[in-house]
């Protein structure tokens, strides 16, 4: 199944975080979407208000005209849409595979990280968008100054928080791949680091051979999982010298957020003032 065959896509579990920001992209570039959520939530009189046909509740005629369900990680197999999409030989898509076919053919730039995704991504997207570069971005919480939790631009930049629960993000072949950090989380599906850590292998596995990995280089062990042999080239950010792209002279300002001094290679290239 290719995305340029379809022209309606339905979410199950539309109101949640990672569908929602997907539905107000497809929207924006003019696919048919509707959706359902077992509960009403702040996102769905917005995705209404986009063109979204929403429901709370499940039922099967939902799925009425769609060509794709795609589905969130809660979403259990008998729920009734889901069956009755699988019933009329509708493809029925976890969302992992549904973004890992949204984003062929772009520039795809990955945040990962055990913490710290959703506000990278957000900065990123806010940077590239302020930039004139004109992104698309799929981003897992609010972000005031771009109006919500996701852009549609008309570049071939796609900014996504790359999420490692139930493995979502092993479908993904970034350009360039962000790790903010790895740590055991999610311990219902990671029985401990280790597993954590060969989720992330898999994942910087699939970084383009002519792409990058950026990650934080305070941690010897991220470190040592970076630099695995036949990856993409590696550049590292952080407090100590060692780093690509050191952070220094740290000081809180009153915005309550952070000032410092950013150096590349031990020399200093600018100072930046964070609001958070």
């Amino acid at each position: 199944m290719s995305r340029l065959t379809v022209k309606h896509v339905h979410f199950v579990g539309i109101g949640g975080a990672g569908l929602s920001a997907l539905a107000r992209v497809m929207l924006a570039r003019g696919w048919v979407v509707s959706g359902s959520d077992r509960a009403a939530s702040p996102a769905l009189p917005v995705l209404a208000r986009a063109g979204a046909s929403v429901h709370v509740g499940h039922s099967a005629h939902f799925v009425n005209g769609a060509d794709v369900v795609v589905i969130s990680s809660a979403i259990p197999p008998d729920n009734p849409e889901v069956v009755a999409a699988q019933a009329r030989s509708i493809p029925v898509l976890k969302r992992d595979r549904w973004l890992a076919e949204m984003t062929l053919g772009s520039q795809l730039v990955a945040v990962a990280g055990s913490h710290g995704k959703t506000t990278t991504t957000a900065m990123i997207a806010l940077l590239l968008y302020d930039a004139g570069l004109d992104p698309t971005a799929v981003i897992g919480g609010e972000v005031p100054q771009l109006g919500g939790n996701a852009i549609a631009g008309g570049s071939d930049l796609f900014v996504i928080e790359a999420d490692e629960y139930d493995h979502a993000f092993l479908g993904l072949t970034p350009t360039i791949a962000l790790v903010t950090n790895v740590e055991h989380d999610h311990p219902d599906l990671f029985e401990d680091v280790a597993a954590v850590r060969l989720a992330f292998a898999r994942f910087l596995d699939q970084v383009r051979s002519d792409g990058l990995i950026v990650a934080m280089g305070d941690d010897a062990d991220l470190r040592t999982l970076v630099r695995a042999p036949a990856r993409a080239s590696a550049c590292f950010y952080g407090f100590a010298a060692a780093n690509d792209w050191q952070a220094a002279a740290l000081k809180p300002n009153d915005h309550g957020g952070t000032d410092f001094v950013a150096l590349k290679a031990g020399e200093p290239v600018g100072a930046i003032r964070l609001r958070v």
